[in-house]
């Protein structure tokens, strides 16, 4: 394997922090702006880092090996803070439009919601209805204090908070899940029966944000 020299080294560092897809897709500012300090200061002691590894005796593959675990680790970090920064974007924005909710990473109104879900099921889009009303359900989960509002939270995200906050719900949950999953992800056939497995979560958590359920 070929050694890297110094500015070799340097450069690989910089290539891979600052591609567009190892950044946030949205420019909110200040956040940004603190993104792009982090970035380089990582550039930074990458820099650093190397120099010490190139400047002295040691190299070949040892070094190698070095470099790119130093990499992995910057890119981790970024993606990780790329994340938190949208995660906050996310919930400002839900936060500055008042009844709107975070439903997976989307920001949706309950009360387009339940209008979608009742044009669904009169028109016989199972396949729409159960992703609707499924929504739906998410935010019954939020408004019980079963699941927290957290942008990207996944079905089993929410599963988990179930099992621990309302256990006997579990079943019902899953089964609702499997039916959105099938719903959102495949192109299986979507019947009357998975919508039936949605209204019983909705039966279940039955409240104002809900008033459309089971109708």
């Amino acid at each position: 394997m070929a050694e890297l020299s110094n500015d070799e080294a340097n450069d690989l560092a910089d290539e891979i922090l600052l591609r567009s897809e190892f950044l946030p897709a949205r420019e909110p500012g200040f956040f940004s702006r603190a993104v792009n300090r982090v970035v380089d200061e990582i550039a930074e002691l990458l820099s650093r880092i190397f120099g010490a590894i190139f400047g002295g005796s040691g190299g070949g593959a040892g070094s190698v090996f070095a470099i790119i675990l130093l990499v992995v680790a910057a890119v981790v970090l970024v993606l990780a803070i790329a994340k938190a920064l949208r995660e906050r974007v996310a919930k400002s924005s839900a936060d500055d439009s008042p009844g709107t909710r975070i439903v997976f990473d989307e920001i949706v109104e309950p009360e387009a919601l339940r209008a979608e879900l009742a044009r669904h099921r009169a028109a016989g889009d199972w396949r729409a209805a159960v992703i609707a009303a499924f929504r739906l359900g998410v935010i019954g989960l939020i408004e019980e204090n079963i699941a927290r509002e957290v942008p990207g939270a996944t079905t089993g995200d929410f599963a988990t908070a179930v099992q621990r906050r309302r256990p006997a719900l579990l079943g019902t949950y899953e089964a609702a899940a499997s039916s959105f999953d099938r719903a959102f992800y495949s192109d299986l056939d979507v019947t009357n029966d998975d919508m039936t497995t949605v209204d019983e979560l909705l039966a279940a958590l039955r409240g104002p944000e809900l008033s459309l359920a089971g109708a």
